[in-house]
């Protein structure tokens, strides 16, 4: 470990986990004081949350909202957060 705390990660461990340059990983420490390196696969996660969503709105037969429903939707939750904001402190 340098004294700025980072530490190497062998080039053995890197290949198996397919780690690559500018990757990010996640070091968890268990009770037992095991220290567990995870690749940080956000964009996997990612693509699975989109498969499930889309599965779940085709088995419910949601339709998706066009992209001016999606824009009025966050701007109307924006003006309710605005105003409720408002009228908090208000008081």
């Amino acid at each position: 470990m340098t004294r700025k705390g980072q530490v190497t990660i062998p080039a053995s461990i890197r290949r198996s986990m397919q780690i690559k340059p500018g990757e990010s990983i996640n070091f968890k420490v268990e009770k037992d004081n095991k220290i567990v390196i995870e690749k940080n696969d956000w964009k996997g996660r990612l693509e699975e949350l989109h498969k499930e969503t889309a599965a779940h709105m085709n088995k419910y037969k949601v339709k998706p909202l066009s992209d001016e429903e999606l824009d009025n939707a966050i701007n109307e939750a924006a003006e309710e957060g605005a105003t409720e904001h408002y009228l908090r402190n208000i008081k």
